[in-house]
């Protein structure tokens, strides 16, 4: 008998480091959909880690029976786990909901880490000192333990552990789903470079706060079976201490991968048993500090990407060969071929019925009135007025400082415009987000390419395919296979959109390793992606190798046969002759002149402008 119950006590001992890891686990999975997908920082895990806690145990007192150490809390509504749980997940997230709005729109960067920093502490402060709500520093005590559905009581942690493990497995599983759909791919886009995510159509705002919000209810959710396991809540649980080790656990592991954070998750969760093993109590606490410190600092210096870089590990290679298998099989082959042909029923072909007027010139698709903006006492646009024929070529030309690429950023929205209108079929889109713009049917590219490095060629057209069932997380539990039809068909539009640039060879490669070149083409396949009529292409052949410009050329020839209207920037001559059906001529943010290219050029004055001689 006495060796049983030694044999139950050494068990329980390692199950509660096993609980504590699997606590660790969920924590962090949860913070690595903002801090590793999104690239926000919270400082605030904990603070909702102790809201879901509180409100569970608030939830879990009997009716009039507060508890021992309780004085000034007398009862509770007697709920079960699984009832309490399920509010304190909702109590989580709209209160990370609360604060995310000002984070999302206002705060940015180490502002941001400010802002959760000021949220944990005030959070752990109040606590302390709500003593009808909270207990104050004593916290809640005695609040019933785990069961079972059934009803059945979970004593000990070597009971605990399996139904725990279960609750781990479905968390982490839903936050790889999360990151692994469409949804997360936004989350990306916004994490490299969020004004190209808008740009292509996307809105970066509402991810921002649901991620945000999910965060925190995996917190809240976790917060609440923490407090039944060890049966209290108190602040002392849920301090900046612990937001900071789930930070670590993250970085160590690597952002962006779930299974870099759950083997972090497992390394760390031992760490501390392993030092009070060895060490006294005392300096076990130092030596822990020390030692998190030094492999942060190793980490950063030596693998700055963490222990499993984002897209490495077995979850990829098992969802690339399910794609291979059962995915698009659109061969580059057959795309060229399609794209040479420019017919059929392909969703990136473009058909309009253009009906020309009396001198056969097409009807314009953008026009641009009396457009104007001012940076201070610079004029950068000055009282400009053009149009863009449908299904045409126009190329902005002019010396450099001319105004072209602030005409690219107040008819797309990134900038506010001090007079003028801008119309697009018609319609005044003047004002318009960038986000909105693009829906509408005008998407832009930059002269600096702001692909997403971190993401492979596939995953960069991808994020640009619209209505994407799966960038609503809401759905992609139940309509799951409707997501999943939908993901099949934004793979294939994208490795189609790649095969049309050329590049669908590459279209599993990570951005960051193509050449420049190749990036700009994939910041074209991008734009036919996102399956708008007017495209805007900011000088596509800048930093490209001269022996590649022929090949850029035949793509926005190609574009042309697509049904799109193209207007770009170029400095280049040659390549605007090759191109442009209309050209237009800018200077000191004014039009000065606009008609076909050769007319343009045999124009003294405007030659000496733009070559300076």
């Amino acid at each position: 008998m006495h060796a049983f119950v030694g044999l139950l006590a050494f068990s329980d001992y390692y199950a509660d480091i096993g609980n504590s890891v699997l606590f660790y686990v969920m924590l962090a999975v949860g913070l690595n959909l903002l801090l590793g997908y999104a690239g926000e920082v919270s400082m605030a895990t904990a603070a909702f880690f102790g809201v879901g806690g509180y409100t569970a145990a608030r939830l879990a007192l009997a009716p009039g029976s507060g508890g021992v150490s309780s004085r000034s809390v007398s009862s509770g509504l007697g709920f079960n786990i699984y009832q309490a749980g399920a509010v304190a997940m909702a109590v989580a997230f709209f209160c990370a909901l609360l604060i995310s709005i000002p984070a999302t729109l206002r705060v940015r960067g180490e502002y941001l880490i400010l802002l959760t920093l000021a949220a944990q502490t005030v959070a752990n402060n109040l606590m302390n000192s709500l003593e009808t709500i909270t207990g104050g520093p004593y916290g809640l005590t005695p609040i019933g333990p785990l069961t079972l559905p059934w009803g059945t009581p979970l004593n000990y942690p070597h009971q605990v552990f399996w139904p725990l493990l279960l609750v781990t497995l479905i968390v982490v599983a839903v936050a790889w789903m999360i990151g692994d759909s469409p949804f997360g791919r936004i989350l990306k886009g916004i994490r490299e470079q969020e004004i190209a995510t808008q740009a292509v159509g996307k809105n970066t705002v509402i991810p921002k706060l649901l991620v945000f919000s999910i965060a925190a209810a995996i917190a809240g959710l976790v917060g609440a079976h923490n407090g039944f396991y060890l049966q209290t809540v108190s602040p002392t649980t849920y301090t900046l201490d612990l937001s900071i080790f789930v930070i670590a656990i993250v970085v160590l592991g690597g952002p962006g991968n779930m299974l870099g954070t759950v083997l972090a998750a497992f390394l760390l969760g031992i760490l501390r048993p392993i030092l009070q093993g060895s060490l006294t109590a005392d300096s076990a606490v130092a030596w822990q500090s020390v030692i998190y410190g030094g492999a942060l600092l190793l980490l950063v210096r030596f693998r700055p990407s963490g222990l499993i870089p984002e897209g490495a590990g077995i979850l990829p290679l098992v969802r690339r060969a399910v794609w291979r298998v059962h995915g698009p099989t659109v061969s580059e082959g057959e795309v060229l071929e399609a794209h040479a042909a420019a017919l059929g029923d392909h969703d990136l072909v473009i058909s309009p019925q253009v009906a020309v007027n009396e001198d056969g010139i097409p009807p314009a698709i953008i026009r641009v009135e009396g457009l104007s903006k001012h940076f201070g006492g610079i004029t950068a646009v000055d009282d400009v007025t053009f149009s863009l024929a449908q299904g045409q070529i126009t190329a902005l030309i002019g010396p450099n400082g001319a105004g072209k690429t602030t005409i690219f950023n107040v008819i797309t929205g990134a900038l506010k415009p001090d007079a003028g209108r801008v119309f697009l079929r018609g319609r005044n889109i003047t004002g318009w987000s960038p986000t909105r713009v693009a829906k509408a049917g005008m998407a832009r590219s930059f002269q600096d390419v702001r692909t997403y490095n971190r993401l492979t060629a596939l995953q960069n057209v991808a994020i640009a395919v619209p209505n994407q069932v799966g960038e609503n997380p809401l759905l992609l539990i139940p309509a799951a296979y409707a997501a999943f039809k939908s993901e099949r068909r934004t793979r294939a539009l994208a490795l189609e959109a790649l095969g049309f640039v050329g590049l669908a060879a590459k279209a599993n490669e990570v951005v960051g390793n193509l050449s420049f070149g190749d990036q700009k083409l994939v910041a074209i396949a991008r734009l036919l992606a996102t399956q708008s009529e007017v495209l805007l292409l900011d000088e596509p052949t800048s930093g490209v190798d001269p022996g590649n410009v022929e090949n850029v050329i035949e793509i926005i020839l190609g574009l042309k046969k697509l049904g799109r209207t193209i207007c770009l920037v170029e400095h280049s001559v040659h390549f605007v002759e090759r191109l442009a059906d209309w050209v237009i001529f800018m200077d000191q943010g004014s039009v000065i002149a606009e008609g076909p290219i050769a007319e343009l050029t045999s124009r003294e004055e405007l030659t000496t402008i733009y070559f300076g001689t």
